[in-house]
Formats: structure tokens, sequence, C-alpha cells
């Protein structure tokens, strides 16, 4: 096949708008985009070479395997070595755990099922996750496992019959990208082949066209491959994280690189503009420098307080370009060279790498992330053993009658809210019971007291008025606590931009109504329903307890407790003043004021997480060595524990 220089500038084009995404540089919301261009070139690339290799009756299964082994497995081995060894030294248990399951999952070519079933690209979790960039990786190894197949089935009746079966098949994944994406099926759609296949084989048709024997304008060639670069750019700097994607909106970067590919050559003037002496090199280091810069970006975010600065990413940029340059030099370019590494020589690598890096994974995921490895607080960062079977999410929600009781018979308390009053549920319950009385717990995953209006998440604003009115027409129960995460609702997490407080957002993820009112729209039609609520349950006769927004902490509590690595014994923070009373006051301004304008008295009472936890005008994240929190800014058992003990003390 010939060698094209404008394909590797492609491939460079791919990779920055990734790294520079990640990086979370300005202009490069879309970014992302990156990873759909890789996989029209690799889908292209790859039936080149099976088209190629057929025509000349020379294709073999145990070759096309031989060179994706070649391709792919030596320079992810070497990132996986040096990941595993600085996860094993910096990471704390939890999160160490959790990279273990996904090394497994990395072994078995399935790492976009095990991110698909754990959790989202775009969610905080991922920031912090060195492997997460893999599940492209998986995407295209399992095409690499179907697609030659399909070929050789095929391939007896004509390359035109097999280019209208390869398009059907296009098509009907571009439709089940679209079914998941309207039955709001995000990470499904996100991670797995089915919704993604479509775009390695938009690559694949293109391969059909006979680029070198097209009869096409000089001037059409320069329109068409000049629209596919501009398409790309545009959905690199417009696209963000509320485009839903993978969706038709992808259409536009995956048919950019088609029409790149197609019409660009090294005479054109996109072809030439690829084929400079800037974006080659960069193409030709593309694959290693995909695979170290999210370890290194992972590793800086775990490190750090608040969102890495502008210039600690450019560091870790510029060290990612030189680790890349020397893993396509020492590792990538002789493992490919076949008089270097014979066949059987490169199989029994791959074998034994696979195995090595399943036994370390499963090794770390049997000793739970090696918690011998620190003397920490990891045993009592504990969340509610009812989370799991109680707390309820999406639209077959656990109906407010079927919801669970305990510890006793005799309900006389309720919780109702987000999952803020989960851990507050169990340890409430387990005061009433020494006192014969029992609590329904009522909680629903990330939902705003969406009363006076429509959630966009599922099931969220049905629950809420079905678990209103139940509580209403129950007499037995005489006391609720009502709770929510209000600021992180109404502004957003803290976690990337501590210590300065997010922005609110004018285009609210939350609401499927009310889009042009505003964001102070937002924020009064968010406390109107919180009023209605408290006002209707004390209609019906109850004893609210209105909970106050809990102090958010500037990291996970995981990350908060450990030490800098296994030879330090000091944490990253002062674990007894954390959240100090200023941070906290101006990050919940708004609901404070709101709050303390109710008619707080004999019926109505306040909770208030700060008095009852902080002291000196600083909050702690753990008391006589017990953590209070579970994550950033969920409370602990042992945390919970200290807000019911005051709710039943006063």
């Amino acid at each position: 096949m010939i060698y094209r220089k404008e394909i590797d500038g492609l491939r460079a084009i791919a990779v920055l708008s990734v790294v520079l995404f990640h990086g979370g540089f300005l202009g490069f919301n879309g970014g992302y985009v990156g990873v759909d261009i890789f996989f029209v070139i690799s889908g292209y690339l790859i039936t080149n070479i099976i088209l190629e290799d057929k025509k000349n009756n020379n294709f073999s299964i145990i070759n096309f395997y031989e060179r994706r082994a070649r391709r792919i497995l030596p320079a992810l081995s070497m990132v996986l070595m040096v990941t595993t060894t600085a996860a094993y030294l910096f990471m704390p248990v939890e999160l160490l755990a959790i990279y273990s399951k996904s090394l497994i999952s990395i072994t078995a070519f399935s790492s976009n099922i095990y991110f698909f079933f754990s959790n989202g690209y775009f969610s905080p979790v991922s920031d912090t996750n060195p492997l997460l960039h893999t599940w492209s990786l998986a995407v295209e190894e399992q095409y690499y496992f179907i697609f030659p197949v399909v070929v050789m089935l095929f391939w007896s009746f004509g390359k035109n019959i097999l280019l209208i079966i390869i398009i059907i098949i296009a098509i009907i994944s571009l439709l089940i990208t679209q079914i998941l994406l309207f039955r709001h099926a995000v990470d499904a759609n996100f991670y797995l082949i089915f919704s993604r296949a479509w775009e390695l084989l938009f690559g694949s048709i293109i391969a059909f066209i006979p680029i070198q024997k097209l009869q096409t304008s000089r001037l059409a060639r320069e329109f068409l491959g000049g629209c596919g670069l501009i398409m790309i750019c545009y959905s690199v700097v417009f696209f963000d994280d509320k485009t839903p994607f993978p969706s038709f909106y992808t259409i536009i970067p995956v048919l950019g690189a088609c029409l790149i590919i197609v019409f660009s050559s090294s005479v054109s003037y996109t072809g030439r503009f690829l084929s400079n002496k800037i974006l080659v090199p960069i193409g030709l280091i593309s694959y290693s420098l995909y695979l170290w810069h999210q370890p290194l970006f992972s590793f800086l975010r775990l490190k750090s307080i608040g969102e890495p600065s502008l210039y600690m990413y450019l560091v870790a940029i510029l060290f990612s370009f030189i680790i890349a340059f020397f893993n396509w030099k020492y590792i990538e370019k002789p493992f490919r060279n076949k008089s270097v590494f014979t066949r059987s020589a490169i199989f029994k690598c791959s074998g034994l790498s696979i195995i090595f890096f399943f036994l370390i994974g499963l090794l770390g995921y049997i000793n739970n992330g090696f918690s011998q490895r620190y003397n920490s607080y990891s045993s009592s960062i504990q969340y509610s053993p009812k989370r799991e079977s109680c707390h309820t999410k999406g639209n077959d929600f656990l109906k407010p009658e079927n919801a669970c009781k305990y510890f006793s018979n005799n309900v006389t308390w309720a919780t109702f809210g987000d999952s803020h009053t989960v851990e507050l549920a169990y340890t409430l319950a387990k005061r009433l019971e020494k006192h014969n009385a029992g609590l329904l717990q009522l909680s629903f995953s990330g939902c705003p007291p969406a009363l006076l209006f429509e959630a966009a998440r599922d099931g969220c604003t049905k629950w809420l008025n079905e678990s209103l009115t139940y509580l209403e027409k129950d007499k037995t129960i005489k006391q609720v606590l009502l709770g929510f995460r209000y600021t992180g609702f109404l502004y957003g997490s803290q976690l990337d931009m501590y210590p300065n407080l997010p922005r609110i957002s004018l285009d609210h993820p939350f609401f499927s109504s009310h889009h042009n009112i505003g964001a102070e729209g937002f924020q009064e039609i968010y406390w109107n329903s919180l009023k209605a609520i408290v006002s209707r349950l004390l209609k019906a006769g109850k004893d609210v307890y209105l909970m106050y927004p809990v102090p958010e902490l500037p990291l996970d509590i995981n990350m908060a407790v450990m030490p800098f690595s296994v030879f330090n014994t000091t944490t990253m923070l002062n674990l007894g003043r954390v959240t100090d009373k200023k941070y906290y006051i101006n990050r919940n301004e708004y609901i404070l004021k709101k709050l303390d304008s109710l008619p707080f008295g004999n019926k109505l009472h306040a909770i208030k997480p700060f008095e009852i936890m902080c002291t000196d005008g600083y909050c702690p994240a753990v008391v006589n060595g017990k953590a209070l929190y579970f994550d950033d800014n969920h409370l602990s058992l042992a945390g919970a524990k200290l807000i019911s003990d005051s709710i039943l003390m006063n």
C-alpha cells in the first residue's frame, strides 16, 4: 500500500484534538472527535490491506493478527507496565482496586464494556482513570476480530456484494446509535461497538473507492478536501459535552475525515497542509502519544487539589511528546520489524504480556487495591449498606409504597430527597431502633426538588410527586427529614474549580423545559419547588427537618486521606481543617439565604451540618480516626451519624 503523508497529518490533527480536549484547553471542547477520526483512518487502512491481500491471493488471518499485534501490543504493554507501577506507588486503595479491574478488562480486549458498566466518559471519576482511553482500542480490537471474518465469508460473492453488505451494516449501526440516544442509553451509545462500528465501516467503505483512478477535477478535489478539514475543525471547536454523541452529529467529523482521505493528496492544498514537517512527525508518534497522555493527565489530577493549572498541563503534554517519541523509536519501530522480531516471538511476547497483566490485575482486585500499602482511614470510608437496594433511579424507580422500611414496623420517620439523604436514613434508623421506631427511605439519585418543573433525569419528577403524595396520605409518619444537594445542582461540582466557585450553567442539563428563562429563573423555579414541598409536608401535619448544605471537600476523601505515595506518611490535606467557613458560605450563598428566610419553629426545624460538624471556622474530613465522607460531598456513615445524633438529641 502506498504511504500517504497526509494521513499521518490527519492522525496528528486527531491526536492533538484529543490531548488538548483532555487538558481542558479553550477551543477544543469537541476534541474528543479525534477518536472518531482515528476510527475512520483505521477502518480505511485495515480494509485497504485486506482488499490488497485478497486481490493478490495472499490474505492470511494469521498474518492479519500478527500485524495488529505488532502495531498495538508492544507499545500498550510498555504503557501498562509503567502505569501499573505508578498506580501501586501513588493510587489510593479504592482507585487502585478500580484500576486493577480495568487492567483485567484490557487483557480481555473489552475495556469499553468495563467502562460502560462502571462510569461515564465525561464523569469526574473518569478524570483519574489512567486507562480510560483504552476503550477506543477495545472497540478497534473488536472490529479487527469481526471484520476480517465478514470479508472472508462474503468475498466469494464479489466486491460489490461485499461493499453492499458493509454499507447495510454501517447503516444499521448508525441507526442503533440514534435508538440508544433516544432511549438515553448514553454510556452504551458511547462505549459499545454496536453504535461505533459505523465509524470504522465508513473508513472501510471508502477503501473500496479506487482513489488513484477517480475522474474528478482538481477544483472539485480541492473543494471537497477543504470541506473535510473545515468539518473536522468545526466539530473540534463547536462540539462539547452537551452535544449528543455519538449521533447524527458524529457524521460531521467522520465524513470530514472520509473527504480528506478520498480527495486530498500530496499535491492538493489540504494534503500539503497535512503533509507539513510539523504534523507528519506528530502523526508518526500519534499512537504512542495517545497512549501516554491520559496516564500522565490522570496522575496529575490525582495529585492536585482542584483542577491542575494550564502550566501543569503544558508540562504534562511536553512530557507526553518526549515519552511518545522514545516509545515510538525504541518500542513501536523495532517490534514492527520482522527481521528483529519474528512472528513466533511476537505471538509469544503478546501472550505472555496478556497473561502477566491479567494476573497483576487479578491480584490487585483480590487484594482490594493492596490496602496494606497504607495505614489509612479506608476502613471507615463506608456508605449505607442499604444504598444499593433502597436508593432508586430511572423510569423503573422503586415505588414509595414498596420503598425500604427499617429497622422496626412502627414507621414514624421518613427521609426524602436525593443521594445526600441515604446515609442519614440508615444512621437515623439505627438510632430510632433503640426506641422501637422505624424509618421509610425515599431517595432518588441526582433528583432535585422538581415539583414545579420537569427534571430531565428520567423518572425523577414522577417519583418526587408520587413520594410526596404518599407522605401526605400516610398519617403514621410524623417526622420527615428533607434534603438535597442544592448547590451542586444549581452550580455544578466544586472539584474542577476549587478554590474558585463554579459558574452557573445557563444550559442546565437537568431541565427538560424552561430553557429560555436564564440562570436566575432556574434558581427561582428550583427554590419555589423546594418551598412548595416544605409547605405541603407542613400542611399534612408533618414535623419537617430540613437539611442545610453539607460542606464539600476540595477532593475525594479516598485521595485526601492518602499520603502522596507509599514512601510518605503525610496526607495531602490537614484532615482536621479542610473546608473553611468563607468558602462554604460563598459556595452556598444563594440557598443559605433562601433557607434562612423560612419560618423555622415548632414544626419546621433547621438541620445545619456546618454547625454540627465544624469548629473554629473549619470543617474536618476525619474525626477520631473516622472519615466523615465516602467521596467529596456525600457523608459516610460516621459523618451521617453526627447529624443523626444531633437531630434526635434536639
